[in-house]
């Protein structure tokens, strides 16, 4: 349906432009290089375009020949707190950062996307691109949100996304129908005893006694308090009692910290309620006492059923058999999430190939993926407004 040597000459100037990108990372909610450069290259296809939301993000809208439906599609574009390691040319020359997770390549994608249809709107309604600030850490998608989204865009009904994934095949796709990717949150927890001399501890309360209690009845939490049918991941990442030089001192304080992931935000919720309530009580059975707060990451990716497979039939059409519409769901989170509380949509995974994980220093999208993903969200717009 769609010429793929147009989209192969697109994704030719496209991956020029992500190395650009790539140079010159920004953190989130300061990517305003990086949406100067989106902006020029919208203005350059004569696509309009506002700007402002969640500070540094931009949203592109491109008519069809005729009224119909709108749709959203959605890509990130801010890196990550790394030093990276890689002997690239298009290396980043921003010290402290990198694109470690492939958000360059999104953009590239989108305006690679923002590219052939301004030259080819033979669809019905509108479609929408988003390109999002600090999808990284701060969970960008809410501060879009609030900034008008929907309210300016009120006819959006369905929006779609996708996320480079390493270690799958390249010139594939893959995503599964619900759950794809889990709710995460952090909690903190601070057990405070007496303390006292480690030669008399019948004289103290001791919390490390307590810590050591809970770390073990947390593990109960996950087997005994959530249904055998869901999942759950309740982690410790942190821990600190006392000082490293004092060998006498039992500390009145210890603090663990970690975090908690489930593919259902229910489960999510509950799993942190008995970590507080089995801190508290296990801690006051060995005289201390346990406060734990806990914050609430992004909700878990679910994809709707119908948009799912829509998003299928455009993988297929793209990729053929090397579409895997029921890989297995993953831990990460993503702030495509709050999305998909206002409306229905999917999310999927982009092979990038034998590539270093996210989030590290090696890491380095695969500009080979740029037409698979281009030619990918075509289908997808035409399925859903009859191109």
């Amino acid at each position: 349906m769609f010429n793929r040597d147009v989209i192969s000459a697109i994704a030719t100037e496209m991956t020029a432009l992500r190395q650009r990108i790539h140079q010159y990372p920004e953190a989130g909610f300061c990517e305003t290089q990086t949406a100067a450069l989106i902006c020029d290259e919208l203005e350059h296809l004569h696509i309009p375009y506002r700007t402002g939301y969640g500070k540094t993000g931009v949203v592109a809208t491109i008519a069809g020949k005729n009224g119909g439906r709108e749709i959203l599609l959605r890509c990130d574009m801010d890196a990550l707190h790394l030093d990276e390691s890689n002997d690239l040319p298009y290396r980043s020359q921003n010290a402290g950062l990198m694109h470690a997770c492939g958000h360059d390549g999104h953009v590239a994608i989108m305006l690679g996307v923002a590219n052939y249809l301004s030259a080819h709107n033979d669809f019905n309604g509108k479609v929408h691109l988003l390109f999002q600030p600090a999808e990284e850490r701060f969970g960008g998608a809410r501060d879009v949100i609030a900034d008008g989204l929907f309210d300016d865009f009120p006819r959006i009904d369905a929006v779609y996304g996708l996320h480079n994934w390493p270690g799958v095949e390249l010139g594939t796709i893959a995503g599964r129908e619900g759950a794809l990717m889990a709710c995460g949150g952090s909690w903190e927890m601070t057990i405070t005893g007496s303390g006292g001399h480690g030669a008399m501890p019948h004289q103290t309360t001791d919390p490390t006694l307590a810590a050591g209690h809970i770390i073990t009845a947390m593990q109960s939490i996950v087997s005994r308090n959530v249904s055998p049918v869901d999942s759950a991941v309740l982690s410790i990442a942190y821990m600190q009692a006392g000082e490293a030089s004092v060998r006498n001192v039992i500390p009145a304080t210890v603090t663990l910290a970690g975090t908690c992931r489930a593919y259902k935000n229910e489960v999510h919720t509950h799993v942190f309620e008995r970590l507080k309530n089995v801190a508290s009580q296990t801690a006051a059975a060995f005289g201390c006492e346990a406060t734990t707060t806990v914050k609430f990451g992004y909700p878990a990716v679910v994809n709707a059923t119908d948009k799912f497979a829509i998003a299928s039939r455009a993988a297929i059409a793209t990729v053929g058999d090397k579409f895997n519409g029921s890989i297995e769901p993953v831990t990460p989170s993503e702030d495509f999430a709050y999305y998909l509380q206002h409306v229905p949509g999917a999310f999927v995974f982009l092979g990038n190939g034998d590539s270093a994980a996210l989030h590290t220093p090696a890491y380095d999208f695969n500009d080979h993926s740029i037409p698979t993903g281009i030619e990918y969200f075509l289908h997808v717009i035409a399925l859903e407004l009859g191109a």
